[in-house]
């Protein structure tokens, strides 16, 4: 009887399982539902001899305005770029950072964390996060 009753809550939660990824898959509220990309290149990259050009691009709609947000590994906001859309379709943004501070300071090697703030022409907002470094 005590099988039977584990077997029967291992099933039950398996098809809860399933339907919360299936909802996930579905549903409209997903975060970055529409950027079919967001990197830059090259990365990582050496501030004293290069720059890094930052890239996005949306599955459809427009883009309306897309800012770039670079954080410090302690959490400390170290610069922010706006993207330029770049394409007529208005589904392309790019900017070129070149690992300098908010003050135009070379900044440390480390590992940097790259946030996207995107809006589209339908009202959403789409947030996406990554990590670039310098070396």
């Amino acid at each position: 009887m005590k099988i039977k009753l584990i077997i029967l809550n291992i099933a039950k939660i398996s098809i809860l399982f399933v339907l919360a990824i299936f909802y996930l898959s579905c549903s409209s509220n997903r975060p970055n539902s529409l950027i079919e990309s967001f990197y830059n290149y090259p990365n990582p990259f050496n501030n004293r001899t290069t720059s890094t050009t930052f890239i996005v691009l949306l599955k459809e709609g427009e883009i309306i305005s897309a800012t770039l947000d670079i954080y410090s590994q302690s959490g400390d906001l170290v610069d922010s770029k706006s993207l330029i859309i770049t394409d007529s379709n208005r589904r392309e943004a790019t900017c070129v950072w070149s690992g300098l501070d908010k003050n135009g300071k070379y900044l440390p090697p480390s590992l940097y964390t790259s946030k996207l703030t995107l809006k589209d022409n339908k009202d959403a907002t789409y947030i996406e996060e990554f990590k670039t470094l310098i070396n």
